[in-house]
């Protein structure tokens, strides 16, 4: 069989996967009216949980387990966003580590709050102005994030579910030379994890500490002589060059879900967890 004619199988199984996708959305939209008349909420984090492992489950091959999963939870969150829209808050700006958990959690599908710290993200799930909170709850280099646990003594919401990612610090800078940068700009948790490489590389460029690695790449994008410590996303979005800064971290999501039962941390490794948030009794 020649390349034309695989190619056109492909076409052929590609219309079918749109057949059958169109039939799961015009149920998923069904399922939406019956949560809506019966106060249930859009989230269900353990049924799309059991979604995931079943079908995992069931997968022969070729493609690996986290293909099946990665594909069906873009699947999962398009469903979701049928039914109402999906508000997910976060740590802010866009491009911060928090906002690609999120993404990855919950889907390119869900509506996504930048908010200026973590207090905000547990008073826009509270207030109802969004669905799930995403926070990060600790990392494998320097412990629990304090913000985090504050609010989860303070709150009623609940975690319902984590999710773990794995991070990659970049250095980002205009600056045409290590030689040139004189102030690095830097979320304290990102500084901390990468003290060596700092100390090593530019030991005399001050470090001047931020509330989030986004608004540390906003800020050194003003300037030539500024570094930031963040994601490389970031710097695509604030369009900033990046150079490897140092090795990668783990870091974990939190997220409040609308379920009435609280979903056990799946993570069995080392890594920063973003756990997620719910209100006991909340519809």
């Amino acid at each position: 069989m020649g390349l034309d004619e695989w190619r056109t199988r492909i076409d052929d199984i590609d219309r079918q996967l749109l057949r059958l996708l169109s039939q799961r959305a015009e149920l998923s939209l069904e399922i939406g009216r019956a949560k809506r008349e019966s106060g249930e909420p859009v989230l269900v984090p353990e049924r799309e949980q059991e979604i995931l492992d079943e079908l995992a489950r069931l997968n022969s091959g070729p493609l690996p387990a986290g293909a099946v999963r990665a594909i069906w939870s873009e699947i999962l969150s398009a469903s979701r966003g049928l039914q109402r829209p999906f508000r997910v808050a976060y740590l802010g700006p866009q491009g911060t580590y928090t906002h690609l958990a999120g993404l990855r959690h919950f889907g390119s599908s869900a509506e996504f709050l930048p908010v200026r710290g973590i207090p905000e993200v547990f008073d826009e799930v509270e207030r109802g102005r969004a669905d799930v909170g995403v926070v990060p709850i600790e990392n494998s280099s320097e412990g629990v994030v304090n913000h985090t646990l504050d609010g989860l003594i303070d709150s009623e919401l609940l975690i319902c579910g984590e999710a773990s990612l794995e991070i990659h610090h970049n250095l980002l800078s205009r600056a045409g030379d290590l030689a040139d940068v004189k102030r690095v700009f830097s979320h304290p948790q990102a500084r901390a994890q990468c003290r060596g490489w700092l100390n090593r590389n530019i030991p005399d460029a001050e470090v001047v500490e931020m509330m989030s690695t986004s608004a540390a790449v906003e800020q050194t994008a003003l300037d030539p002589t500024t570094a930031a410590i963040a994601s490389e996303l970031a710097g695509q979005l604030y369009r900033v060059p990046a150079q490897p800064a140092s090795s990668w971290q783990w870091s974990t999501m939190v997220h409040r879900s609308e379920s009435s039962q609280a979903m056990p941390a799946s993570g069995a490794y080392a890594h920063t967890p973003f756990a997620g948030l719910h209100v006991p009794g909340a519809p």
